[in-house]
């Protein structure tokens, strides 16, 4: 089965501090991005619908012509931005997509963000989801509170993916996929992603995804304000996993240690 591109977006529109330029995309170049990928003839779907068509039974040279020219679009978060700017551009091109949703943020503002005005960056409201829901954008869980599974104790991390859940199916909106805040996981947080029936879960890591490999880790290519349509298409033909992104894999254990410690001693002193 052939890896496929998952490309993962946060913001369409203008930084509010510089700091997270990064990681927002105006609209004239999301828009430009989605022209190259769909004239470079990629179907432009949301992930729960890849998984659909990897899994479903036909025989495999056909899935593999199912699948093959495909790109998978993922928005992180919940910004109203995607509603006001996003959401335009992906019918005008055809194209669907998963956003990932912080639900206990729902309606309010991006304050878990440690960037100053971004903090007050506004987040979809439940009609705003529902109505992107109506549009065929799948409405996936970013956790409820966006705070560092894998580095909290297991009965907190629970408790926060069940709230997710909770909430966007009290809406008429249940989720089948998950995305891991900040894209930490580890084994035991995918055990619980596992338990609360997420058929697919996203991670930071930077590749390509793999049908064949865990749905509870697939791969995304991040995307940030400088990413020409050309930067993106070159990426593609790129190894499916760099040997930098291995290096970083490796280091996550140590990585994941230092933030318990981290978050043990802030809430030692919370206590105090």
């Amino acid at each position: 089965m052939s890896q496929v591109p998952v490309l993962m977006y946060h913001a369409v529109g203008k930084p509010h501090d510089r700091r997270f330029t990064r990681w927002v995309v105006s609209p004239s170049l999301l828009a430009e991005q989605l022209a190259a990928l769909r004239e470079a003839k990629y179907e432009l779907i949301g992930l729960s619908e890849w998984v659909r068509r990897t899994q479903a039974p036909r025989p495999s040279e056909q899935a593999t012509q199912d699948t093959a020219r495909c790109a998978v679009l993922t928005f992180d978060d919940g910004y109203a931005d995607f509603a006001e700017h996003a959401l335009p551009i992906l019918l005008s091109h055809d194209a669907s997509a998963t956003a990932y949703i912080v639900t206990g943020y729902v309606g309010a503002s991006a304050s878990w963000l440690p960037f100053g005005a971004e903090r007050a960056r506004p987040t979809m409201t439940w009609d705003d989801l529902r109505t992107i829901s109506a549009s065929g954008i799948e409405i996936g869980s970013h956790g409820h509170r966006h705070i560092e599974l894998d580095a909290v104790r297991s009965e907190v991390a629970e408790q926060d993916v069940r709230d997710s859940v909770r909430s966007l199916s009290a809406q008429g909106l249940p989720p089948r996929s998950f995305c891991y805040p900040f894209g930490y996981s580890s084994l035991r947080v995918r055990k619980i992603v596992a338990s609360a029936r997420f058929e697919t879960a996203c991670v930071v890591s930077r590749g390509l995804a793999d049908p064949a490999r865990d749905m509870l880790r697939v791969r995304r290519l991040e995307v940030q304000h400088k990413t020409t349509p050309e930067m993106l298409l070159r990426r593609f033909e790129a190894p499916a996993v760099s040997v930098n992104t291995r290096l970083k894999d490796a280091a996550q254990p140590a990585w994941r240690l230092m933030r318990r410690l981290r978050s043990t001693t802030q809430a030692a002193r919370t206590d105090q």
